[in-house]
């Protein structure tokens, strides 16, 4: 049987370290919990792990907290769908390789099927299902691999997914409020843009002729006006074909780490985005962090994982910053204090009154599900705060226009 050396910290928060034999680290887990020991890192010192039950009962599932990409992905429905699918079969008693043929067949997306057919082959061939997960990094992810196998080692595997599916399906209602949300203002700014597009093209250049044959001078906002227009009216081809190259150079500089960096300040400084960004990282944080040790995933681990799931640099740096004070024997609640700028005090006094009770997996769930509520009531009203300042810019855009082209027919008249 494996030993593993482990720190944990006991009921007076101090840090004890020490070595036992299992047949796992989940186990290892298990143990120092039902001890009243929170497992903060463990290690194996000698032998292989080894899984805890003869009959092999193997999963599949994969896990995708990013945001739906539509162009050859796996999108979060389709994998939330597949986990509560896969951990019903399971659990009346289908094999796994035989659960994973029939959900294989009726997934249409071939990016999807070709990763369960591959993972269907390699249980065949007596692999565990985390090494045959862990060829696939694209659909699963290493959140859902570090459950899946602490799932298949303890027997709890059907669990493992129902609590995957869970997440999955939190996950893709947080994003899919916030995109209805932006969907109407969305619309609005390509309407106003197209018909602006429009005017330049078609209308000002009438005016600005007769303009010409005036031969009046103009005010400064009207030759700008116009020399836009002069530009578009050569040049629409060109603008039209660029559009798309340029959304793709955009996309690809925000995917760079400066771009993420001031991206990131952005979304933490602007007036309600930020409250939307605070509340989405703070209900993911939570969540993340207590389906990974509520499936007997070490803390250490379980953070370096959940910082892979957060969207926002600033929450990224202080998962790497709390990891580290962790590790040096703190409690999370002392290494997230010094965060108190983007983690609101509620969820830092919580997660202080769960490692004290020894609950700490049952309090990050009740904060998840508090901030996914705040998320909901903050997006049904993002609609109202945005539409009188998009009325009021469209107001001032056309005001401008209107002025720029009415100005010079005023002081034209005014001459006569």
């Amino acid at each position: 049987m494996p030993t593993y050396s482990y720190k944990a910290r006991n009921t007076r928060g101090q840090t004890e370290d020490g070595k036992i034999e299992a047949e796992s680290k989940v186990d290892v887990a298990r143990s120092l919990r039902g001890q009243g020991f929170v497992p903060i890192q463990i290690k194996e010192v000698s032998g292989k792990e080894a899984s805890s039950r003869a009959g092999f009962l193997s999963n599949f599932v994969k896990f995708d907290i990013s945001l739906l990409w539509p162009f050859g992905g796996v999108s979060t429905a389709e994998k939330m769908i597949f986990s509560r699918h896969l951990a019903i079969m399971l659990s009346a008693g289908v094999p796994i390789t035989r659960a994973l043929k029939v959900l294989s067949e009726q997934t249409k997306n071939t990016k999807f099927k070709n990763a369960i057919v591959t993972v269907a082959d390699d249980i065949r061939k007596g692999k565990r299902i985390a090494k045959a997960l862990e060829k696939h990094p694209g659909v699963f992810n290493e959140l859902y691999v570090s459950m899946v196998r602490s799932g298949d080692s303890a027997g709890n595997l059907t669990e493992i997914l129902d609590l995957l599916a869970e997440q999955l399906k939190k996950d893709y209602e947080l994003t899919s409020r916030v995109k209805g949300a932006l969907m109407y203002p969305s619309v609005i700014l390509i309407a106003m843009v197209g018909v602006g597009a429009l005017m330049m093209t078609t209308v000002v250049p009438k005016i600005s002729e007769i303009f010409g044959q005036l031969d009046v001078e103009l005010p400064k906002t009207t030759q700008i006006v116009i020399l836009t227009s002069d530009f578009l009216a050569a040049y629409w081809l060109f603008v039209l074909v660029s559009i798309l190259p340029t959304l793709y150079l955009l996309r690809r500089l925000a995917s760079t780490e400066m771009g993420k960096w001031v991206l990131s300040w952005t979304f933490l400084h602007l007036p309600v985005i930020r409250d939307i960004t605070v509340k989405i990282n703070s209900a993911r944080f939570s969540r993340t962090l207590s389906s990974l040790t509520k499936g007997g995933v070490p803390i250490l681990h379980a953070i370096d994982i959940t910082k892979g799931t957060l969207g926002n640099t600033y929450y990224k740096r202080s998962m790497d910053s709390i990891s580290k004070d962790v590790k040096k024997g703190k409690t999370l609640y002392e290494s997230m204090e010094k965060f108190n700028n983007i983690y609101p005090g509620l969820i830092i006094q919580m997660v202080r009154v769960g490692e004290e009770s020894g609950s700490l997996a049952e309090t990050l769930i009740r904060i998840a599900e508090f901030y996914e509520e705040e998320v909901n009531n903050t997006t049904k009203n993002l609609s109202s705060i945005i539409e009188p300042v998009l009325m009021l810019v469209i107001g001032l855009v056309v005001g401008l226009f209107a002025i720029s082209m009415i100005q010079p027919m005023y002081g034209l008249m005014g001459g006569i």
